[in-house]
């Protein structure tokens, strides 16, 4: 039986060394957990021993974690800005919509962050903002409905 090749997942370079930089975090905390695990199961009953089932509980996300990190890092590929007046992920866009303007950095799927300006492709609007120029204005879905946005610069 043959496996199915997976698709690439784009990523930034900065988006890839923090991957890798978690990764590291992750796996130099988890022989702490494992103790963590071992002392808490060595306090008897297990059924109503509440740190066991913590400390399990929290090794588990590790483990889950370290995992998605894993598979993505072997499905990653770093995208390159390219053609220069288009946007493309690691793209830094200012799009003005009916709040204003605001700037973005175009990311790949799973780096996504609002907080700190990093936009998804996978969001409606990063989607709708790739492969356009400046001057552009894209419709995009939001749950509240169909908004506008016009890409004031790319650089």
């Amino acid at each position: 039986m043959s496996q199915k090749k997976l698709d690439p997942i784009p990523i930034t370079a900065a988006g890839l060394e923090a991957l890798k930089a978690e990764l590291a975090d992750l796996r130099a905390r988890r022989p702490a957990m494992v103790e963590e695990v071992a002392a808490a199961r060595s306090q008897g009953d297990l059924s109503e021993n509440f740190a066991y089932h913590d400390a399990r509980q929290h090794l588990g996300m590790l483990d889950g974690r370290v995992q998605t990190i894993e598979n993505t890092l072997k499905r990653a590929h770093v995208a390159e800005s390219g053609v220069s007046g288009i946007v493309r992920i690691g793209s830094r866009v200012v799009v003005r919509d009916e709040f204003g303007d605001a700037t973005y950095e175009i990311v790949g799927p799973t780096e996504g962050n609002m907080a700190r300006g990093l936009m998804s492709v996978a969001a409606p609007l990063g989607g709708a903002l790739v492969d356009r120029r400046a001057g552009d204005t894209v419709t995009f879905k939001t749950p509240a409905g169909e908004r506008q946005a016009t890409i004031v610069s790319i650089s």
